[in-house]
């Protein structure tokens, strides 16, 4: 038991280390995971989970990565990046889309708080929980874990990363999130 105390407290140390880092330095992806990089932001996810592109209705860029499939027709985990450059903005005005569509749509924000993120402007990490119910009728409780942020740049990126209640990737979405980071390039 001893043991199992001292490897936590050493585990708990290397990412209070990990975590005050600042700049491009960071930790590599955790075994079993892939990095994902880009000109404006980086972030690791489970090797197992696929990434594709596509946009958005307005014609800007969209990056989901998917979890496995579940019987259900759900994906346990996905990581969903928008990206908008030179954005006119300020994050008040997309926190408040943000809401109103969760609103419209079901969701249950349960927090929006301001948050540090290196190379932001602004940042706001987003927390909610919602109900999907599938083909087959199947009422899965779901939870959506992020952050909006707005770079020195005028870059507004939305990351969101969505897991059914039950599923792994729901252990998972906290550490996805904690290795988000800007690259400066935007």
């Amino acid at each position: 038991m001893e043991s199992m105390s001292r490897l936590t407290a050493c585990a708990l140390a290397a990412l209070l280390v990990a975590g005050c880092s600042s700049g491009e330095k960071k930790p590599p992806a955790p075994p079993g995971s892939r990095e994902y990089r880009t000109d404006a932001y980086t972030f690791a996810y489970p090797s197992t989970w696929t990434p594709r592109t596509t946009t958005e209705e307005g014609g800007a860029p969209v990056l989901k990565v998917d979890g496995p499939e579940l019987p259900s027709g759900v994906y346990d985990g996905q990581v969903h990046v928008g990206r908008r450059d030179r954005h006119a903005g300020g994050l008040a005005d997309q926190l408040s889309q943000f809401r109103g569509l969760a609103q419209l749509n079901g969701y249950r924000v349960t927090a929006v708080r301001e948050t540090k993120l290196d190379g932001a402007a602004d940042a706001r990490r987003i927390e909610a929980r919602y109900e999907i119910t599938t083909q087959d009728g199947t009422r899965t409780p779901m939870r959506l874990l992020g952050l909006y942020a707005l770079t020195k740049r005028r870059t507004l990126l939305e990351f969101m990363i969505r897991s059914p209640e039950r599923g792994t990737a729901a252990a998972q979405a906290p550490a996805i999130l904690a290795s988000f980071r800007l690259t400066g390039g935007r």
